[in-house]
């Protein structure tokens, strides 16, 4: 099984996604372990990566309110999927992370995907 000799992938399978999405994701993402008080993306920037927190937790902060996200969210994609749009949110994180970084053209990608679009390209407005 191919999630067991991948332990993001593997994460992923826990967390809910399917077995080929999670290698999928696994493949084309970078996991990046942070600590605490680091900021993932802030407010009005243009959105060069999207991230999928797989272990830890993070805030997402607009003027209006403050959101509270774990592992199996993605974040950075509303930005990163609209080369119009700059960020609304500043997202930091509240403990240690592991997260998957995209770049914009691999995340544009698999969010075309017919079994990844649900996850990534969800349909909602901004934080």
């Amino acid at each position: 099984m191919i999630t067991r000799r991948d332990p993001i992938a593997h994460r992923l399978t826990e967390l809910g996604i399917d077995r080929r999405a999670a290698a999928v994701l696994s493949t084309h993402g970078t996991a990046v372990d942070l600590e605490a008080g680091r900021v993932l993306c802030r407010e009005g920037e243009r959105g060069t990566q999207a991230f999928l927190l797989v272990e830890g937790e993070a805030e997402v902060t607009t003027p209006a309110s403050v959101i509270r996200i774990g592992p199996g969210e993605v974040v950075g994609e509303l930005a990163t999927l609209d080369p119009g749009r700059t960020r609304n949110a500043t997202v930091s994180t509240t403990t240690p992370v592991r997260v998957l970084v995209f770049d914009v053209g691999t995340y544009r990608f698999l969010a075309s995907r017919e079994e990844l679009r649900g996850r990534l390209a969800p349909v909602r407005t901004a934080a």
